[in-house]
């Protein structure tokens, strides 16, 4: 509960001028307090706190990805980008995350489009893609998983978003960087 309150305070005070651009990274599926801040930021985002541009997992299981965007559905925002670590530390499956392969009547009873995190892309390319369009020095990344994604990230070179690579993308784009650690 304490990194939801943080979230949630962090937030509230950066929304000068608008939604502040977010991005989730999260080991989703490790505990329920990450599902628990995914729901919180949704409920910033209806008050127009942020605006979640993208959720990154570093838990490497096939139904984390899924799970997400049953939530992300859920709250009417199928859309958002989840990228997903290849070769993360952790590949056991979850007490939870199950929930996104439930069915009720041959239907999903939390329906989504992502059928497996197999089917989503890399971690490290869907921030790239996050951070490009964004302003400058305004996005904030919340991680509360490993460091795996952002580890990547910073290590990234160039490609085909941005001529930059990951720190000086990082440098230009991020206003804040909130570990849970």
């Amino acid at each position: 509960m304490v990194m939801i309150s943080c979230l949630a305070v962090i937030l509230m005070g950066m929304g000068v001028g608008g939604p502040v651009p977010l991005i989730f990274d999260t080991d989703i599926g490790n505990d329920v307090d990450d599902a628990l801040a995914l729901g919180v930021i949704h409920a910033l985002q209806s008050r127009g706190e942020c605006e979640l541009i993208a959720v990154t997992i570093t838990k490497d299981h096939e139904l984390c990805a899924p799970f997400v965007d049953a939530v992300n559905t859920f709250y009417g925002r199928g859309n958002i980008p989840i990228g997903v670590v290849k070769g993360g530390p952790t590949q056991e499956a979850s007490r939870f995350t199950g929930l996104a392969r439930e069915m009720d009547n041959g239907k999903l009873r939390y329906p989504h489009d992502l059928a497996s995190g197999n089917d989503a892309p890399e971690a490290t390319v869907v921030l790239r893609q996050a951070l490009v369009p964004q302003a400058d020095h305004s996005v904030v990344i919340a991680q509360v998983g490993f460091s795996t994604n952002l580890a990547r990230l910073l290590d990234s070179g160039p490609d085909q978003y941005s001529d930059l690579g990951g720190k000086d993308l990082v440098a230009k784009k991020v206003r804040l960087l909130s570990i849970m650690a």
